[in-house]
């Protein structure tokens, strides 16, 4: 266990709590160092062992000491980037809503624990959260397109759960998007209800892991973490 004074490179302000904080900037990247987001760890924490958690914790607490910029540029990304936009303005033009879409809407961090975090790709109303996809490989778009986001991607199911999560929105929507497709499938839409099981999961975890966090603590592997009287229950 690394020793540390578990202290957060950046707390947004009340109104980026409110609005998000915008991505690809300096506040941006600071405010991932030390926290779960949606696309890295909120799978870790639904399904890894404790030892494997231990090793997230104290991967946490060296990025608060030493920042990285975590790895985004590879042509994957770039990729992913270059068309974000325009299936979203495609997903736009077929919605049967003028329900206001808002790309990029920013980070946001959870109301109750702080160290969770998640960027969404866009929002739709007041209630609805978005993902969008564009794979590099045609095959992995036309595999979701016709077997879904869960079955695909487990990483993908529990990014969106995890942004509804932290966003607090009742609806998700994930897309794929690939320009080379056949014309009737370059475009996958697929609304996704909330899990409530994996919410609650998401809740005892975070209450576990943000306590351990705050306390200098880690799991014992030869005596597991399973009494839970003094932890404070936030819900």
């Amino acid at each position: 266990m690394i020793p540390y004074d578990f202290k957060l490179l950046y707390q947004p302000t009340p109104e980026e709590m409110l609005h998000g904080i915008p991505q690809n900037t300096e506040h941006w990247l600071n405010a991932r160092c030390g926290r779960i987001t949606a696309s890295k760890r909120a799978h870790q924490i639904l399904y890894s062992r404790n030892s494997t958690l231990n090793i997230m914790m104290d991967q946490m607490a060296i990025e608060l000491t030493t920042p990285s910029d975590d790895g985004f540029s590879n042509a994957a990304t770039a990729h992913g980037h270059a068309f974000e936009e325009q299936a979203i303005d495609e997903y736009d033009m077929m919605r049967l809503s003028s329900r206001e879409i808002r790309k990029s809407p920013g980070m946001f961090v959870h109301p109750i624990f702080d160290i969770a975090s998640a960027t969404p790709d866009f929002f739709v109303g007041d209630d609805t959260t978005g993902q969008v996809k564009c794979p590099y490989k045609l095959k992995n778009h036309l595999a979701l397109l016709h077997f879904g986001c869960r079955s695909v991607n487990a990483n993908y199911y529990t990014q969106v759960q995890f942004e509804a999560f932290v966003t607090g929105r009742e609806h998700i929507v994930f897309i794929s998007y690939h320009p080379d497709a056949p014309a009737t499938n370059q475009l996958f839409i697929e609304e996704i209800d909330v899990c409530e099981k994996t919410q609650d999961t998401f809740r005892r975890q975070l209450e576990i892991i943000q306590y351990m966090l705050g306390n200098n603590d880690r799991y014992n592997e030869k005596k597991k973490l399973t009494d839970l009287d003094s932890i404070p229950t936030l819900f």
